[in-house]
């Protein structure tokens, strides 16, 4: 295992593949005024974090320009905890400890603007790309209720956890499009184990709920307790046509929408794509003519600027955490935590990952 400055890009064509570019000179190098130094030191590497890159490598939102990679090559952002190294910003101390969006390596460097009492915004050009949401980060001594032996599993269900209290949002604000059933594709995935979450406590005995899984994690998703009823995905035909029923396809698989849409058709009112945990199936997003609502992409971004300008940034933030907090202590009897260190391990986990040996019940930590 390398203690050198490195950062792990992943081939833009083949993320099993990856290489470990040198990043010493990087670090070496003077701040600039106004910039910062932070030393990478967890990450949460979950189904989410495949879907940057695939939802970057199509398009849809530019997740993999934020951290700009040599040519054919890819920088996978993650969710995670830092340590201000070194400090060039005349309001940012060293030794603050951040979270937010990192790359797969040992530093990266920030210039922060809109520096707060609780965090900062990163402004750097490069991160023009993608929602202001995506470039802020928090220190964690302002953070309620921060506890730094929480930080494994806050690393895994917050940024899941809310996506999951934005679509519970949206639903709510759409009056679940008149529907009174709500079907989650990879519903062992932890965004739509948070979605199920809240849907059960908040709607349970109004609105229907129903995971769609894999036959290998159909058990660990009946002990969830998150859905009124689980299915395998061989098990679609047997969904009752009648209800007007939701789609959240948590899995991008485009068979398996298509199959739900042949199954359900004029009584499907919306068919939202948030994810793909299938990434070897199909193209991100994208299917033919189907019955029913066509299948959009539901986004995220778009639900936290309605919430914002409802409610501003620090209400919405103070909900979600609350939510959050309820949700972790039932998450700690779901998971199994696991920590790969160094670029070798982390390449390793990655391949398994991509190539479904990852059981729904772990949770992976990458040590750059």
């Amino acid at each position: 295992m390398t203690t050198s400055p490195y950062t792990l890009s992943l081939d833009l064509n083949d993320f099993r593949q990856a290489q470990v570019i040198d990043a010493s000179d990087y670090v070496e190098a003077s701040l600039l005024e106004g910039e910062i130094m932070v030393r990478v030191d967890r990450l949460a590497l979950t189904a989410n974090s495949i879907s940057y890159g695939f939802a970057g490598k199509a398009g849809l939102i530019r997740y993999l320009d934020i951290y700009p990679a040599t040519m054919g090559l890819a920088n996978l952002p993650c969710w995670g905890y830092g340590d201000i190294i070194a400090s060039n910003h005349p309001d940012i101390a060293m030794g603050t400890r951040v979270y937010g969006f990192l790359p797969i390596a040992t530093h990266i460097r920030m210039q922060p603007d809109k520096v707060t009492a609780g965090g900062f915004t990163d402004v750097r050009v490069c991160r023009s790309v993608v929602p202001p949401f995506y470039n802020e980060y928090a220190f964690t001594h302002a953070e309620p209720g921060y506890r730094r032996e929480l930080e494994d599993l806050i690393m895994l269900f917050r940024p899941l956890f809310g996506t999951s209290f934005l679509m519970q949002s949206y639903c709510d604000d759409n009056s679940f499009h008149g529907a009174s059933r709500i079907i989650v594709t990879s519903a062992s995935a932890k965004t739509a184990m948070g979605f199920g979450y809240l849907l059960k406590k908040h709607y349970g005995g109004r609105i229907e709920t129903v995971g769609l899984t894999s036959d290998k994690n159909r058990d660990f998703v009946i002990s969830l307790q998150c859905y009124d009823s689980v299915l395998s995905y061989e098990e679609v035909a047997e969904i009752k046509k009648g209800e007007q029923t939701l789609i959240f396809d948590v899995a991008g698989n485009a068979n398996v929408v298509k199959a739900l849409h042949m199954q359900l058709g004029d009584t499907i009112p919306y068919s939202g794509s948030v994810g793909k945990t299938h990434w070897d199936v199909g193209s991100f997003g994208q299917t033919g003519a189907l019955p029913g609502a066509k299948p959009i992409f539901w986004s995220a971004p778009d639900q936290i600027a309605v919430l914002r300008e409802r409610m501003g940034s620090g209400a919405m933030m103070r909900q979600m955490s609350a939510a959050m907090t309820d949700l972790m202590m039932a998450a700690q009897n779901w998971m199994a935590l696991s920590e790969s260190q160094g670029h070798e391990a982390i390449t390793q986990k990655i391949r398994a990952m991509l190539d479904g040996d990852i059981g729904a019940h772990e949770g992976v930590i990458l040590r750059p």
